[in-house]
């Protein structure tokens, strides 16, 4: 997941959105797209989902590992500028549903260690942790719907929840990216073969709130959705890279705490995301 801070001087306006574009030494992606296609599509099928009614994660068989190879030794990953140490009991199942990330510091230091959890597709070593092994493919549309931190956890600061991919060392596609230091903010970004970003003002973004996103993972291009509701889903950027036909990844959703410059916690407090469900058509 990239280490920038949003450029403010050039935006694009885009109904109740707005895209902020990089500066001109990196990678321009094509502007925000023209129009929402419906999704996932007439004849796309639910291939994936879950709605996390049971814990289906952390052991031999679950849908869901607790560890990803993104990390290097699958707990840190402080060269990434994070402050996570990956930890199975940070995951919980929500009192009405749904799956809660907490972050809790670990150290009495706000910019110490703090035990994080994460949620992926992708097997960890034997099995024996989980993940069915589901990889994402050309053309397929993600819809996840979570809830962002609030502003008391971290001291408003930290917060850095994402959903993206992963496979092999890479195939990174950020499906959404959030930091509490920009609430209205979502950083949205394809790594593969180069990095093709954008950040995208919303109103339907905020401490707290419950929002739908989405991204259809197109070999032409990569569009991202941000919607109230699956019937509401409108597209907010369009890369014009794509993915290539061969591209393959693993699903990971986390709730990370940043250890960059400007975003560090600035308290003790703990820092909760939710996710109720996840989606995947083809």
């Amino acid at each position: 997941m990239p280490r920038y801070r949003i450029p403010r001087r050039l935006v694009i306006g885009l109904g109740g959105c707005a895209l902020f574009l990089p500066p001109a030494t990196l990678v321009t992606p094509q502007q925000a797209a023209a129009h929402s296609p419906s999704v996932p599509g007439p004849h796309a099928s639910l291939v994936f989902g879950d709605d996390f009614h049971e814990r289906d994660w952390g052991s031999r068989g679950a849908t869901w590992s607790t560890y990803s190879t993104a990390y290097p030794n699958g707990r840190t990953n402080p060269e990434n500028w994070k402050l996570d140490k990956v930890t199975p009991g940070a995951v919980r199942l929500g009192k009405g549903g749904g799956v809660q990330f907490r972050a809790t510091p670990v150290t009495r230091r706000p910019a110490g260690a703090w035990a994080a959890g994460l949620l992926t597709t992708e097997p960890w070593g034997d099995g024996s942790r989980g993940g069915n092994g589901f990889t994402l493919r050309p053309g397929d549309f993600v819809l996840v719907h979570l809830r962002l931190p609030t502003r008391d956890g971290g001291g408003g600061h930290g917060a850095w929840p994402g959903v993206w991919t992963w496979k092999d060392g890479g195939n990174e596609v950020d499906i959404l990216e959030w930091h509490g230091e920009t609430p209205d903010v979502a950083e949205v970004v394809n790594h593969v073969g180069g990095n093709a970003y954008a950040w995208v003002h919303s109103r339907l973004l905020g401490f707290g709130r419950w929002v739908y996103v989405g991204a259809r993972l197109g070999r032409d291009t990569v569009t991202w959705y941000l919607g109230s509701s699956p019937a509401h889903m409108r597209a907010v950027f369009s890369d014009g890279r794509g993915v290539p036909s061969d591209w393959r990844a693993y699903l990971v959703v986390n709730l990370s705490v940043s250890a960059q410059e400007g975003r560090v916690p600035d308290a003790l407090t703990p820092i909760t995301s939710e996710l109720s469900s996840v989606r995947v058509y083809r």
